[in-house]
């Protein structure tokens, strides 16, 4: 959006310490929340709140949302080990049934589901978040290069809170979606304490 290329690294971090991590944050934002909270000068402020709410990440075709639905409603069962309860050692983790006179290879329905082709999600929609995009793992601002208008990003959970800020901030910029940009644990702003300045890492 041309609104968002204006801004600098100080408006960034002033609308992301507002709370406004992504574009679709600022959706329902007034030009007075943007002014008075943020700090912005009002002709920029008017001109974000013109174009955020006409800016779309991405517009899926009819069937895309059909079998995103269709996927929803698919009732899977959680698939778990055989005897799993039965021994501390062995984990819920499915691992496939084996045993010439084992019950659940064998289809006894009291002893669970086995993992079979019929429970799988559309081909075309295998692998997506909810939302309908396709997730691309970040773990550096230099893989936002390689993102699509019909991906989302997934930020690392190995990535700390100073790269996060980062990250979230060249996405923020680009227009994409981030589907996790709340930090975990820490704020990203005591991360910024504790590491200095978020932006001075050299390009």
């Amino acid at each position: 959006m041309k609104a968002l290329d204006e801004l600098n690294n100080d408006q960034i971090k002033a609308l992301i310490g507002a709370g406004y991590r992504t574009v679709d944050d600022l959706r329902n934002v007034s030009v007075d929340e943007l002014v008075k909270e943020v700090g912005l000068e009002t002709d920029l402020a008017q001109q974000i709140a013109q174009e955020v709410p006409l800016f779309k990440h991405k517009d899926f075709s009819a069937e895309h949302k059909h079998l995103l639905v269709v996927r929803k409603r698919h009732k899977k069962p959680w698939f778990k080990r055989d005897d799993y309860e039965k021994k501390k050692k062995l984990s819920s983790s499915w691992r496939k049934p084996r045993g010439l006179f084992n019950k659940m290879r064998r289809g006894f329905p009291d002893k669970g589901a086995v993992v079979g082709v019929g429970y799988g999600a559309p081909t075309a929609i295998r692998g997506f978040h909810p939302s309908g995009f396709k997730e691309v793992l970040v773990n550096c601002y230099a893989d936002l290069e390689g993102v699509l208008p019909d991906q989302a990003v997934r930020i690392g959970r190995t990535v700390g809170a100073r790269k996060k800020q980062i990250i979230v901030e060249r996405a923020f910029v680009r227009g994409l979606k981030v589907l996790n940009p709340r930090a975990e644990g820490r704020s990203l702003d005591e991360g910024a304490k504790t590491s200095g300045k978020l932006t001075e890492e050299k390009e």
